[in-house]
């Protein structure tokens, strides 16, 4: 029997604003986010601090 996985992994895009750091959204795959987080710096430019935090979920059993 093959290993399965039990948990998935999720890329979320935070913003800070100065007034602590929200998550603007989230991306299951690396690529797509380090996309986002390019497309976020271009967009905010100096105004505000972005980063890219991973996290994993649990896959619910169906």
């Amino acid at each position: 029997m093959a290993y399965q996985r039990k948990t998935r992994d999720r890329w979320d895009i935070m913003t800070n604003w100065g007034y602590g750091w929200e998550c603007e959204c989230s991306e299951y795959t690396r690529t797509e986010a380090r996309q986002r987080l390019r497309e976020y710096k271009e967009n905010c430019g100096d105004r505000c601090g972005v980063r890219l935090e991973k996290h994993r979920e649990k896959i619910e059993e169906v």
